[in-house]
């Protein structure tokens, strides 16, 4: 969402990503003014910056979306591509210890039952 500044006019002069009593007109980003004041805000590396944000961003969506649809047995996890199941568990593995929680995919219990075996 974006927030505008206006004059006393009431013309768009400024646009920022957080509301605050200046910026308190909720913009879309496609009105020609705003889109303007976005593009003289952003230089080549500060555009990146936004799009490998928001590409962190997506990715945790997609993951989400791919564990949704395989606790609703819509897909199966297995049938994704070798390397996509690769990067989506190494990735679930990191952000467990990254948040402190252990995100296992195989509990010790699980563990104990296979020696038995």
């Amino acid at each position: 969402m974006l927030y505008a500044k206006v004059d006393q006019n009431g013309d768009i002069v400024d646009v920022a990503t957080q509301q605050s009593d200046e910026y308190s007109l909720l913009v879309a980003p496609d009105n020609p003014i705003v889109a303007q004041i976005i593009e003289s805000k952003l230089d080549q590396r500060s555009s990146q910056e936004l799009l490998d944000s928001s590409d962190q961003n997506m990715m945790r969506v997609l993951e989400d979306l791919v564990d949704l649809l395989s606790e609703k047995r819509i897909i199966q996890f297995t049938e994704l591509p070798l390397a996509a199941q690769k990067k989506l568990l190494s990735r679930k593995w990191v952000r467990g210890i990254h948040s402190g929680q252990n995100d296992s995919l195989i509990s010790e219990n699980e563990l104990d039952d296979d020696a038995l075996i």
